[in-house]
């Protein structure tokens, strides 16, 4: 068995968890999970960051002790935790545990042993929101490049460590991937900071600045350890460093700590040179995710559009909550969080594709084959349809262990959508009255269909996913099951409950307007999965450590799927992009202005890294017109640019000799285009390249009565 050791940050408790906390916690948490799922030996260490100076202050400002308020605030993050479902091992509280002061002040010893510690007076530029000493090359504006504020002078004698001796030493960790730090430009990023030159850095502060609030130093009562050095030391004493040296062997080095953009340099930098000059080892990858905004907007009070993760979470639950941050927001960039998105991935990806496929499935067991599983005897068609899943839990497994979340959770959405157009191709519910064993053979298929989208679940949005297997009344089943016929002819399945429920609007105007919305169980609908606590432990089959329950009380009424998207709801459209501009808040996006029948448009497209805007500029592309304007990064997008993808391989789907407004039509199909489709609805149509053709639901794709064609793809999706 594998061991694999995760950690959140440690984050500061001088304020109530926001949603960046949540979104850490949460993407934490899938990793956990799916290395539990596949059976390695996991632990996840989390906490709260007690002895700072932000921490004195903010008691100071309300009139309390910081003992109070780290207690009081903790708890918070504790909550947090449990409620968002982080399936943590242990929560360090770093100014209550003795372990913890007896682990750093170890390794204070033993860097001093190193002769890296040092004492002398300095004179600086301070930021107390970063805790940390900056360059006056570093400021922008003269203020913090993270808080946008002032610098405050401090003079003062403390100790120093000696960080330049370690440059080189460092930077050919990182460059050979030792140290490595994901994504690419995160990596970058710090190699960069490394090559201008590393210099020492203060590692204590005086008991007068620190109003005697931290861990003391060793052999020195007037110095308290510098908040960055007590802090990161979490990651070892979380696990017994200088207390329990056996797990602490067993467990360490860690396999990945989880951080935000802001904390980089100190968990890039300041903690592997602390551990190489103590003797020991560094940790092996270093995942960043970027900041969220709220409807492309910096949360802000005075905007008012501060959002409360509880709160989210009491209404809507805690899955749907977990999936929109999951599949919504870039894992390494920054994203967008909004309840109006929340709605329609719920409503149009979880209830409508997965809970559909689990409700139908079910249900038609029940009600044709005494609820119990049957069998069969597979034809070509069904093997190669199952061999095109298993190929699709081969990707989603490459993109978790690259710790791709959002690219994970878009494939399983296609594992389901793949698995509702199996049953609608199988039509078992005419086939049924004609040739019973055939219509047996797609159920039996189908089953185990669910079963396995349960196990993929299982990270993004544990309670569905147990209630699933609550419904097939199985245990849940291991990563290494995916793929398998394991559910066997003549198991007697549960009773079928729809697995999520529709949202509907009039939620989000009553969650959002200034003093009304309801909270908990006043607005909340039951659901199959409610009954379940909202956190769970994080191994299989178990339930929660800590608070939540949501407590079903009523009957859940039956969810009405809506009528399936196909590819006569699209309205295509051939576009001749004119002009390409950087996307002013995210490096991977275009924003290109494109000609089309009836004027021009503003889209938004994902083709920064694969294209120059030169290469762009006069293509005739394929142009979704009918899907629902959007904000991405903050630029509105009225369309989306369809390209094939496979692999790493992208390509701008094209058409040289078609015309400005051309429409983009499929074989056998009388084009019916809705008014508006969402990005949910438009991932239920197949799209793919077959042969370098594109193909639309096993049909050719035509454009000016000629097959669409990819140059570079011979087989891949589309999107």
């Amino acid at each position: 068995m594998a061991k694999y050791y995760i950690t959140t940050a440690i984050p500061y408790v001088n304020a109530a968890p926001h949603l960046g906390h949540a979104l850490e916690f949460i993407q934490t948490d899938a990793l956990a999970r799916y290395h539990r799922i596949r059976g390695d030996d996991v632990y996840l260490v989390t906490g709260a960051d007690e002895n700072s100076l932000k921490n004195v202050q903010a008691a100071e400002a309300k009139g309390t002790t910081p003992a109070k308020l780290c207690e009081e605030n903790a708890e918070l993050y504790r909550k947090m935790a449990d409620r968002v479902g982080l399936s943590y091992d242990i929560f360090v509280r770093t100014s209550m545990s003795p372990e913890h002061k007896k682990g750093v002040q170890k390794v204070w010893e033993l860097c001093n042993k190193s002769g890296d510690i040092y004492k002398k007076n300095y004179r600086g530029l301070y930021c107390v929101g970063c805790e940390a000493f900056y360059e006056e090359q570093e400021l922008e504006n003269n203020c913090c490049p993270e808080h946008k504020k002032p610098l405050e002078v401090v003079e003062e004698e403390n100790y120093f460590f000696r960080l330049s001796k370690y440059q080189k030493q460092l930077e050919e960790m990182i460059e050979s991937g030792k140290l490595k730090v994901v994504p690419e430009s995160r990596m970058n990023e710090m190699l960069h900071f490394i090559r201008g030159g590393l210099h020492d850095f203060s590692i204590s502060r005086s008991m007068r600045r620190a109003r005697g609030w931290g861990i003391p130093v060793p052999h020195d009562p007037n110095q308290i350890m510098y908040v960055w050095f007590d802090a990161l030391g979490t990651y070892i004493t979380g696990i017994g460093y200088g207390s329990d040296e056996e797990k602490f062997s067993r467990y360490w080095p860690a396999d990945v700590h989880v951080i935000g953009k802001g904390i980089l340099r100190f968990h890039a930098i300041y903690w592997p040179v602390m551990l190489l000059s103590a003797g020991l080892k560094t940790p092996q990858d270093i995942m960043v995710h970027g900041y969220i905004t709220v409807e492309g907007q910096k949360m802000s009070k005075s905007i008012g559009n501060v959002v409360d993760p509880f709160d989210v979470i009491d209404r809507f639950g805690v899955d749907a909550f977990r999936y929109c941050l999951l599949s919504e927001v870039s894992t390494f960039e920054d994203g967008d969080f909004s309840e109006k998105v929340l709605v329609e991935k719920n409503n149009n990806e979880l209830a409508a594709n997965s809970g559909n496929l689990v409700n139908r499935t079910i249900v038609f067991v029940k009600n044709n084959f005494d609820g119990k599983v049957p069998g069969g005897q597979l034809i070509e068609k069904d093997e190669a349809f199952i061999s095109l899943q298993k190929e699709k839990i081969e990707r989603i497994t490459g993109q978790l262990d690259q710790m791709k979340l959002k690219e994970a959770i878009a494939s399983i959405m296609e594992f389901s959508s793949n698995a509702n157009r199996y049953f609608q191709e199988n039509e078992p519910w005419r086939v049924i009255k004609t040739d019973k064993p055939r219509a047996a053979t797609a159920l039996y298929i189908l089953t185990n269909q669910v079963k396995d989208l349960a196990i993929l679940l299982w990270p993004f949005v544990p309670n569905a996913s147990e209630e699933i297997f609550r419904q097939l009344n199985c245990k849940m089943g291991s990563w290494q099951d995916l793929g398998k016929l394991t559910l066997a002819t003549g198991h007697v399945l549960g009773e079928p409950k729809p697995l999520f429920r529709k949202i509907e609007a009039k939620e989000i105007r009553a969650s959002t307007a200034k003093g009304e919305g309801k909270t908990g169980a006043q607005a909340q609908k039951p659901t199959a999965q409610d009954g379940a606590q909202a956190k769970t432990e994080g191994k299989p089959g178990t339930s929660a450590k800590g608070e939540g329950k949501t407590g079903a009380t009523a009957t859940p009424k039956p969810v009405v799927p809506p009528q399936p998207t196909t590819f006569a709801d699209l309205d295509l459209e051939i576009g001749e992009i004119l002009s390409v501009e950087k996307h002013p808040n995210a490096e991977k996006l275009y924003v290109e202005m494109v000609k089309m029948g009836d004027g021009e448009r503003q889209i938004v497209s994902g083709l920064a890294l694969y294209y120059k805007p030169e290469e762009l500029v006069g293509k005739k592309v394929i142009i979704v017109k009918n899907i629902k304007p959007a904000k991405l990064r903050g630029v509105e997008s009225a369309g989306m640019l369809l390209a094939a993808m496979s692999g790493e391989e992208v390509e701008a789907l094209s058409c040289p000799e078609c015309r400005a407004g051309d429409k983009v039509v499929a074989e056998g199909t009388h084009p019916k285009p809705r008014e508006q489709i969402t990005i949910g609805e438009f991932a239920l149509v197949q799209l793919d390249i077959r042969g370098y053709e594109l193909h639309a639901n096993g049909n050719r794709v035509l454009a000016a009565g000629k097959a669409v064609r990819s140059l570079r793809v011979s087989d891949g999706r589309v999107g």
